[in-house]
């Protein structure tokens, strides 16, 4: 990736740089990079949230924030982000460049300290060594109110359920009505015993957005970090876990008082961001219910009035495309029907020149938009970088620009109907 330099030191330390001088501030994100484990994965979410809660220096929450506050008011920010193969647990910052301060002060390196002590020198107890209880179970009661909020969210519960149903058999995700048990099981020795993984193990992989050279960041991470490790994930031989073939697909029903149903139904296409295909199941996508004027919303939406809103989003890690709705619960059989028909259409090639120019611009308008944030840069490359994808802004947005329709096409055909979940509302609808 031309846009991305490359450094590191003593075999533990990557560095990842995007070179720009376009914003105010320089943005980095420290992340710890382990093996993915779905058995581990609640513990260190915990782990994550309880560092930020005090510091041998900082013994606080509230004193962290008071020394960011000093930092001109630098934000920071966790992260957890997971591919095949790996697992990130990161902090990031927002730091204001030099120019702007009063004195000219330097503020990398003071929050990167700050970093540090939250990752290298927690707050323990001071009689058991180990993590504060009252962190653990202040951040497990957090946790769990996330869970509950997805829970009572049908748009979001329902999303999740259909991706359940249809990954099970991939063995990649936790199931939503088992997470607050899982989180309640987790022990104290669990999360401390994720602290000595991460700090022992774990390889450092620096992300950073600004105009310093990657050299120099690495210097400063060496400085704040005690890491003597070399775990190596090499990111090509991780094949990604695809999604079997069904004969037919599978439909589950589930009820709720609510007044109106959601509808999610998975299609399995097996074309990953890796594939060559990716760019054209992408624009497919786009043509089908990721724009405004797709065909889901001109035509279940606006022409049938079905529904309110319908949407498709790609799965580029699984190779899946999942088309959302909110509709009437007599409206079932209508609306699957509706849904299936619009993707037969691209299939059939019904892709008008106006469709297919209008989606590769909505496409085109988000990706040449990716430059002007700085978190933007991160989520785009941070992906290709796990995934050993050498694709850079500009070469993503030529490869939009060279489609065909005709391609777009054998990419809709790859699509299959996999999982089809309704939740039907049963609640009283006044109106």
């Amino acid at each position: 990736m031309k846009d991305i330099q490359y450094a590191a030191k003593d075999g533990r330390i990557s560095v990842y740089k995007y070179d720009t001088d376009r914003f105010k501030s320089e943005n980095i994100t420290v992340y710890f990079a382990l093996p993915a484990s779905r058995e581990k994965s609640v513990a260190r979410s915990l782990l994550l949230s309880v560092l930020k809660r005090g510091t041998k220096k900082y013994p606080s929450q509230k004193q962290i924030n008071e020394r960011l506050d000093e930092l001109y008011a630098t934000l920071v920010n966790l992260k957890n982000q997971k591919f095949d193969g790996v697992q990130l647990l990161g902090v990031s910052a927002d730091v204001i460049y030099s120019s702007y301060t009063e004195n000219g002060e330097d503020l990398l390196p003071d929050a990167l300290e700050v970093i540090g002590q939250m990752m290298y020198h927690p707050n323990f107890d001071e009689n058991t060594g180990r993590f504060r209880k009252e962190y653990i179970e202040s951040e497990k009661e957090n946790y769990k109110s996330i869970i509950l909020s997805q829970i009572n969210e049908p748009r979001t519960y329902a999303a999740i359920r259909c991706r359940e149903e249809m990954f099970a058999s991939l063995g990649v995700l936790e199931k939503l009505d088992t997470m607050c048990e899982k989180i309640d099981n987790v022990t104290d020795e669990e999360i401390y015993n994720c602290y000595l993984e991460l700090i022992n193990e774990a390889k450092i992989m620096v992300f950073y957005v600004g105009k310093r050279s990657a050299e120099d960041i690495c210097e400063q991470i060496k400085r704040m970090a005690t890491t003597r490790c070399d775990f190596v994930s090499n990111p090509k031989d991780i094949k990604p876990k695809l999604l079997p073939q069904l004969e037919k697909p599978q439909e589950i029903t589930e009820s709720s008082d609510i007044t109106q149903g959601r509808l999610v139904m998975g299609f399995n296409c097996g074309i990953t961001w890796r594939d060559d295909e990716y760019y054209a199941t992408l624009l497919c996508n786009e043509i089908l219910g990721a724009s405004p004027i797709s065909k889901l919303m001109m035509n279940v939406r606006e022409a049938m009035s079905l529904c309110y809103e319908c949407s498709s989003v790609y799965n580029s890690a699984r190779g899946a495309i999942f088309v959302t709705t909110g509709i009437d619960s007599d409206k079932f059989e209508l609306a699957k029907n509706a849904i299936f028909a619009q993707i037969q259409d691209i299939q059939n090639g019904k892709i008008s020149e106006t469709e297919f120019l209008a989606a590769k611009k909505s496409i085109l308008n988000v990706y040449s938009a990716v430059a002007d944030s700085p978190n933007a840069i991160e989520r785009f490359y941070l992906g290709r970088i796990v995934n050993g994808i050498d694709v850079d802004i500009p070469e993503f947005i030529e490869k939009i620009n060279a489609l065909s329709i005709e391609q777009v096409v054998a990419a809709a055909n790859k699509l299959t109907p996999h999982t089809i979940y309704f939740l039907r509302g049963e609640g009283d609808n006044d109106e």
